[in-house]
């Protein structure tokens, strides 16, 4: 950690070097470790810019397929009223910034740059939507938006980016307990005049380690036998809390 701060700031002092490039970025740790005890993790991003400016980092989990149900509560039960899947959606996806994006950004954008969720959101394509209409395609969106929020997975507030001397910055993002492994992207955007001027990306691989990852490679290459096992476990374990209770 200490030796990439130091290649930070020495590359800073070298103006020569630094102007090939306008931002220079790089993670404290590339990797998240998931593990039985796992309660989640703090990443630092931070870099150094070529001149003053406006950081925009964003957080972009593995795009996978996703299905949005909806419950409607007939003769007092609630069941599916129907579903939707969508493809690319982000697992996890949050924003930091310098300030607020409405004191950043232009109100309709960033031309070919999609930086806030809703802009994310808008490239997921609906599988078999059929004749829904766009209004009902709209809240299952909206749906799909609440459910990744109650899982923190997308956080709903702006995190903040720490700017010194208009040209080191730094930015603590905070991953919850339940998040999902993969391949994530972490890119900083250098924001001039409601325009992006440079763009650096980082990968963060967050795998499972330990014994939870080999109880999570047996479930997916040894299906059958593990819901054998994980069956043959519950009866067992069912029938000795009958016995005990019947003894006591």
């Amino acid at each position: 950690m200490i030796a990439r701060v130091a290649a930070v700031l020495t590359l800073l002092l070298a103006p020569s070097m630094v102007s090939a490039q306008a931002m220079l970025v790089d993670l404290s740790k590339p990797r998240v470790a998931i593990t039985s005890a796992f309660k989640g993790a703090d990443i630092l991003v931070f870099g150094a810019l070529d001149a003053p400016g406006d950081v925009v980092i964003t957080v972009s989990g593995t795009p996978v397929r996703q299905t949005v149900l909806r419950k409607e509560r007939i003769l007092g039960l609630w069941v599916t009223g129907g579903r939707q899947t969508f493809d690319e959606v982000p697992t996890y996806y949050a924003v930091a910034a310098t300030r607020p994006l409405s004191q950043i950004l232009p109100a309709e954008g960033v031309a070919g740059v999609a930086i806030t969720l809703s802009e994310r959101l808008a490239s997921i394509r609906p599988v078999d939507p059929g004749r829904r209409r766009p209004d009902d395609m709209e809240r299952f969106r909206d749906g799909l938006v609440d459910a990744k929020r109650r899982e923190l997975l997308y956080p709903a507030e702006v995190g903040p980016v720490n700017l010194v001397a208009g040209r080191l910055f730094r930015a603590e993002l905070q991953f919850p307990s339940r998040l999902p492994v993969g391949d994530y992207q972490i890119t900083a955007y250098v924001v001039r005049d409601g325009q992006t001027v440079s763009a650096v990306s980082r990968p963060l691989i967050v795998s499972k380690e330990g014994f939870s990852a080999e109880l999570f490679d047996a479930a997916r290459d040894q299906s059958i036998g593990y819901g054998v096992l994980a069956i043959s476990m519950a009866l067992l374990i069912g029938w000795g809390a009958g016995w005990v209770g019947r003894r006591l």
